[in-house]
């Protein structure tokens, strides 16, 4: 994975509208199903997609190899029919020009006297996540995990409404 590969990306999302509305869709999906809760999901890095298929939503999120997002985000997203695929690889990136050792002797020369920094391959984990469009709007967290017990989140509207109809929400009702 090139780092100028990955500004080209996300220059050419930014100048459509469309890839970051479904962006912002992706990033609800991950927040309604309480993905950040888990351990260095929220630190996640778009580098490639959206890729917006009929069915389907792509979109590939780079981490720093020490901080691979816990696999339990990754299942959270499978029950609810997402596809998640883990990877290794390496990012090129450029040496920040701290020594002198830092600069690229072949490489191509920017100003006059200047160089260009070495290239360096930093360890990362790549996670795709393949989404069904049809939750982009619509997924939702109705279960969370507590001491190991799944604990039902949903709420009976039929409930609520029998109850505020029997005037149980009401604050005197309350105070009675």
């Amino acid at each position: 994975m090139d780092q100028m590969k990955i500004i080209d990306k996300l220059l050419d999302n930014s100048n459509r509208s469309s890839a970051l509305e479904v962006l912002m869709q992706v990033e609800g999906v991950l927040d309604r199903l309480n993905v950040y809760a888990y351990d260095n999901w929220i630190e996640g890095e778009v580098v490639d997609g959206p890729d917006i298929e009929r069915y389907w939503v792509t979109v590939t999120l780079m981490y720093p190899y020490k901080s691979m997002p816990d696999p339990d985000g990754a299942e959270r997203l499978t029950r609810k029919g997402c596809k998640v695929y883990y990877a290794k690889d390496e990012l090129i990136t450029a040496a920040k020009l701290v020594e002198p050792e830092d600069r690229d002797p072949n490489g191509d020369e920017r100003r006059i006297g200047q160089s260009a920094a070495k290239k360096v391959k930093k360890k990362i984990w790549l996670v795709t996540l393949v989404i069904p469009r049809q939750f982009m709007d619509t997924i939702t967290a109705d279960t969370v995990e507590l001491d190991n017990t799944e604990v039902n989140l949903s709420i009976d509207q039929e409930a609520v409404d029998s109850a505020q109809d029997a005037g149980l929400g009401d604050d005197d009702a309350i105070q009675s």
